[in-house]
C-alpha cells in the first residue's frame, strides 16, 4: 500500500508539471517549479515506488548532477525554451537522470545510509547553483522567447529571483530532510552496532 500511496503522489506530481505547463511558456519561475516538481517530488517518489533503476549509485549522481547542471545553463535552458521538442527531452532528461539519482540514494543497493546521506547532500549543494546564481545574479540571465512575467505583475528580473528562490528553498528541504532522515538512520544502526 505505501508503493501504490508514493506512485500516486508522484502521478500526482506529473500532472501538476503538466498544468504548469501553459504557465511555464511565459513565466521562467513555473518552468522552474516544473524541475522541482519533477526532480525533488516525482523522482524520488516514483523509486519509493518500485520504479528503479539499477546502475552504481555514484554514477546515477554523476548523471544527475550533469544533466541538472547542464540544463540550467543560460544558453541551453533558452535553446529549450525556444523549442516545445527540445523542451520535453529537457524535462524528460531531467526525470529519468532525477529518478538515476534516488534510485542510489533511496532504492535498494549495497550503499549504506552514510553513503546515501553524502550523495544527497552534496546533489543538495550542486543543485543548489544555478538557484544561487538565478537569486543573486545583477540582471535576468535566463530569459525565455515567450516570456511575459509582466501579465503575472512581475519583471523579468523578479520572476528569475522567484526561480532562483524556488530552486534553493524547497528543493533543499526535501533534499536535506532526506539526508538527515539517512544520516540519522546510520546513527542509530552505528549505535546499536557499538552498544
Amino acid at each position: 500500500m505505501p508503493k501504490l500511496i508514493a506512485l500516486a503522489c508522484a502521478l500526482l506530481a506529473l500532472l501538476g508539471v503538466a498544468l504548469l505547463w501553459p504557465a511555464a511558456e511565459m513565466l521562467f519561475s513555473a518552468h522552474m517549479a516544473q524541475h522541482l516538481l519533477l526532480i525533488a517530488i516525482a523522482a524520488p517518489l516514483l523509486v519509493l515506488a518500485g520504479i528503479e533503476v539499477r546502475m552504481p549509485p555514484v554514477a546515477g549522481w554523476a548523471l544527475f548532477i550533469t544533466v541538472f547542471l547542464f540544463w540550467h545553463w543560460p544558453s541551453a535552458f533558452q535553446w529549450a525554451a525556444g523549442n516545445p521538442a527540445t523542451e520535453l527531452l529537457e524535462l524528460g532528461s531531467i526525470l529519468a537522470c532525477a529518478v538515476c539519482f534516488w534510485s542510489g540514494a533511496l532504492g535498494r543497493n549495497r550503499f549504506g545510509d552514510a553513503a546515501r546521506a553524502l550523495l544527497v547532500m552534496t546533489a543538495a549543494v550542486l543543485t543548489d547553483l544555478p538557484g544561487v546564481v538565478m537569486l543573486f545574479a545583477p540582471r535576468a540571465i535566463c530569459v525565455m522567447p515567450h516570456e511575459d512575467a509582466a501579465r503575472f505583475g512581475l519583471t523579468r528580473m523578479s520572476d528569475q529571483q522567484l526561480a532562483g528562490l524556488l530552486m534553493w528553498v524547497p528543493a533543499n528541504l526535501v533534499f536535506f530532510g532526506v539526508a538527515t532522515y539517512l544520516f540519522s538512520r546510520w546513527i542509530s544502526d552505528s549505535h546499536l552496532v557499538t552498544s
